[in-house]
């Protein structure tokens, strides 16, 4: 399956695009507010913040937009629409900082994949629900089916700046997380996202039309104002809203897992198709949506042995949660998380240690 490269008119048209270049103008500016976008553009802010770009790390750029992402986009927070709305109303005047962004970190966005570095994260949080071991119920669905429970994500190495935005994004709020290595086997077959339009194409080729409306905000849904979504509604060029919907098509994951062991959503594809509304050919719409950064979601068991690495570079600032290191000290934490990741990966437990 050929990946479609993003270009700056895809990064115009996204919602994370469009907050992203609002929060890189906003920290130019005197006075911003922070979970609300800029209701104007100053040229002067906009040509400081193309001159700061300059200087910008990858992790850095990917600190703010997922910032960006979660408050001014987010599916809920309130103030979403409005926030959309002016972001995609200025965008037009943002357009050479979008430029020279692009064309400083699209070669990393969309090469960043590294699946013989994966890593998971766990908290060990338990849902409220048994849970299947992993694998074996690919219909077991989030949402309308964006996507399944029974699969397992992981992420290529982020950047030490986006840890704490990391685990907010995942909602890592029972515990101290830990990381581990899962080594990708040779030969795993895996479909990349790094535009709408390879989403799309994930769609038409294993469609499954969702049976109920959809319960977030984005077609739209309870959070945000009616006033407010109509004037998203009616942004010139925006892709985030739907105020009809006459279908909701969104991947059949067993038919994917048939042909493919997991599906994989770059840090461009996150720039760009996450929240992003795509009409399809054939009537109805779809949206990749709730994956909130760079990851991979597996649908079957390619890995070797997983292996603990040390923990995330977490402050604390988020929720108190502090990362632990399962290699030093911490035996009753190595032991949890072997047993969990046996189970999410459909394996026999891991045998205990001698001396337990």
């Amino acid at each position: 399956m050929g990946r479609v490269v993003p270009t700056v008119d895809d990064l115009l048209a996204a919602p994370v695009g469009v907050v992203l270049l609002d929060r890189l103008e906003a920290a130019e500016r005197p006075v911003a507010p922070p979970f609300w976008a800029l209701a104007d553009s100053d040229p002067a802010a906009v040509d400081r913040a193309t001159r700061a770009v300059g200087a910008l790390s990858s992790g850095r750029l990917l600190h703010v937009a997922l910032g960006a992402a979660d408050h001014l986009a987010g599916p809920w927070s309130s103030g979403a629409p409005g926030s959309l709305a002016l972001a995609y109303e200025l965008a037009p005047a943002r357009r050479a900082l979008a430029e020279l962004l692009w064309a400083r970190f699209r070669e990393d966005l969309v090469a960043g994949r590294q699946l013989g570095l994966q890593e998971h994260w766990t908290d060990l949080a338990q849902p409220p629900w048994p849970t299947p071991p992993g694998f074996t119920d690919l219909a077991a669905v989030y949402g309308n089916g964006e996507f399944t429970f029974s699969g397992l994500w992981t992420v290529s190495p982020p950047p030490d700046d986006v840890h704490d935005d990391l685990v907010a994004t995942w909602e890592m709020y029972q515990g101290e997380v830990t990381r581990w290595r899962l080594p990708v086997r040779p030969g795993a077959r895996v479909w990349g996202i790094d535009h709408p339009a390879d989403w799309v194409a994930l769609v038409e080729r294993y469609p499954r039309t969702a049976a109920r409306s959809h319960a977030g905000w984005e077609l739209p849904g309870p959070n945000q104002s009616a006033s407010d979504v109509a004037l998203l509604a009616s942004a010139p060029g925006q892709h985030a809203v739907r105020t009809a919907v006459d279908r909701h098509v969104l991947p059949d994951w067993r038919a994917v897992a048939c042909d493919y062991d997991g599906v994989h959503l770059s840090w461009a594809g996150f720039l760009t198709a996450e929240g992003f509304v795509s009409d399809l050919p054939g009537g109805g719409v779809t949206m990749l949506r709730y994956w909130g950064s760079e990851r991979t979601l597996w649908l079957a068991d390619v890995f070797g042995e997983p292996e603990p690495l040390g923990p995330p570079v977490l402050s604390g600032r988020v929720s108190g949660v502090t990362g632990t290191d399962v290699r030093q000290g911490n035996p009753s934490r190595l032991q949890a998380d072997r047993a969990a990741l046996a189970h999410r990966l459909n394996r026999p437990p891991a045998p205990r240690p001698s001396g337990y």
